[in-house]
């Protein structure tokens, strides 16, 4: 395994949420708040980096040849669904060699990754293959630079007013630039036995089906072919980056004259869609068979489920698999927390 390879996968090792727990009968499991980290962890070890052993303080890593690699955890970002990325700050307890890592969404870690030539086109290659791809990005920080920023954000975090905001500044400028990109992942979210005829079932007996998503428009178009979400020889509209309000209307004229389309429209020109022509466009949207919206905030999620509920007068069922789909669930007249 070249160098190159192996601090990628160090890296995926360690910039997580993941516990690994101790069954009863001696078996590993590992917990966290998102499958995908799961399944990346699941990754590691399969290639021979097994995470052993954490703590709020420390993680061990077990290599091949049964050696353990300790680290000590010396920050740790969770992610958000505003900041679409998770960071962490570990020490080798080896080397002392202190990095920064961090993975997130192409669209914010675009911007923070070095110049390249080579990410945009990887992440639509691999959302075109129905794959959730987080891009991985690494910065080596100096003792003095680490110690700078630590009493920085000490300081934000003590702030009565506007604490989130500061703190978010310094993490900003002091470690998210000109990080040194690593690879991307590309996961898949498979599917549980039965989706496709049941959601062809549902379409059949006329229930309008919403498929509301933070994936990547070509990753959320992927996966409502492979569920059936859209008929056979469906003509699929999608909607991009909306920017003005004759843009709007022009796409809410074409879809008045094409009702038997299914509509793929991202979260940025959703919002506009709502803040300009809210009532025009629901009209329009709710008679169309499917409406998939992609790159969604949990806010924009909830705000279509009650817009739906509000303008339709109907029963509205909304089902969700994680905390970014609480409060949509909790805007529905039913509510499913679980997996397709």
């Amino acid at each position: 395994m070249s160098s190159r390879v192996k601090e990628v996968v160090l890296s995926l090792a360690l910039c997580h949420n993941v516990t690994p727990v101790t069954n009863d009968d001696g078996t590993v499991t590992y917990q966290a708040s998102s499958p995908d980290e799961v399944a990346i962890v699941q990754w590691t070890e399969s290639v021979g980096l097994t995470l052993t052993f954490r703590d709020r303080t420390r993680m061990d890593l077990q290599t091949p040849d049964g050696s353990t690699l300790p680290f000590e955890i010396l920050e740790i970002f969770p992610f958000t669904s505003e900041s679409k990325r998770m960071g962490i700050v570990v020490r080798d307890a080896t080397t002392k060699e202190i990095s920064f890592l961090q993975k997130g969404a192409d669209v914010v870690m675009a911007k923070i990754v070095q110049r390249n030539d080579w990410l945009e086109e990887e992440t639509a290659n691999m959302a075109r293959e129905g794959l959730r791809t987080l891009v991985v990005g690494k910065k080596r920080i100096s003792p003095e630079a680490f110690e700078e920023f630590r009493a920085r954000y000490h300081d934000a975090s003590v702030q009565l007013e506007g604490r989130n905001e500061a703190m978010n500044a310094v993490v900003a400028d002091c470690l998210e630039r000109d990080l040194e990109l690593l690879g991307l992942t590309g996961v898949e979210d498979k599917l549980q036995e039965d989706v496709k005829p049941t959601l062809e079932l549902l379409r059949n007996a006329g229930i309008k089906i919403w498929m509301l998503t933070g994936d990547k428009p070509e990753t959320a178009t992927c996966i409502a072919i492979s569920t059936k979400l859209v008929a056979r020889n469906q003509y699929i509209h999608q909607v991009a980056k909306l920017k003005t309000p004759s843009e709007v209307r022009n796409e809410l004229e074409f879809l008045q004259s094409k009702s038997d389309c299914c509509l793929v429209i991202d979260g940025e020109s959703l919002q506009l869609c709502l803040n300009l022509f809210r009532v025009e466009f629901i009209e329009i949207a709710t008679q169309l068979p499917c409406v998939v919206a992609c790159r969604c905030s949990p806010t924009q999620k909830a705000d279509v489920a009650r817009l739906i509920r509000h303008h339709t007068k109907k029963r509205v069922c909304c089902i969700g698999d994680g905390g970014n789909d609480v409060s949509m669930i909790q805007a529905a007249d039913v509510g499913e927390f679980g997996r397709l």
